[in-house]
Order: C-alpha cells, then structure tokens, then sequence
C-alpha cells in the first residue's frame, strides 16, 4: 500500500494521509517491481511518442515559415513602390 510522507522540522519522513502527494510517496517492493516492468516502460514510450523530435513535421513548418517570410518582404517592397508611384 503506498503512503504519503513528508519532511518534518527534524528531517524526518512522517506519514500523511493526504490525498495528493507532494513531496515522497513509500510504496512496498511488489508495487516498485511492477511499476519498474509495466508501467513505467509504457510511460517512457507515451513521452517518447509525445515529445521526440520530428524531423519531417519541423521540415514543413519551417519551409512554411521561410515562404509566408519571403511573400510578406515582397510585397511589402511592391506596396512601397506602388506608393511611390
């Protein structure tokens, strides 16, 4: 069963019955063991999928960016020479 704790003024970890833990949670060896072979590993592939680098989606985005950049300048140039005029 897994507990919260927290530091004390002596340092020392005090149980809690809080609903949200903050500081430490204990938990016995059998929870660790099955956190360490299931769900941790299921947690390390969600983060990886979410938030490794994509080459092709930055490619797309900046070719897109460069684009929208280089037809603002020029039409701003034709703008101001269409003032001039």
């Amino acid at each position: 069963m897994t507990q919260c704790v927290v530091l004390d003024s002596n340092n020392f970890l005090k149980a809690t019955f809080e609903t949200t833990c903050t500081d430490f949670v204990l938990m016995t060896q059998t929870e660790f063991t099955e956190l360490q072979s299931g769900s941790l590993q299921q947690m390390q592939e969600t983060l990886n999928l979410l938030f490794a680098f994509d080459y092709e989606l930055f490619g797309i985005i900046e070719l897109a960016l460069i684009l929208a950049f280089l037809n603002s300048h020029f039409a701003g140039r034709i703008v101001r020479w269409l003032g001039k005029k």
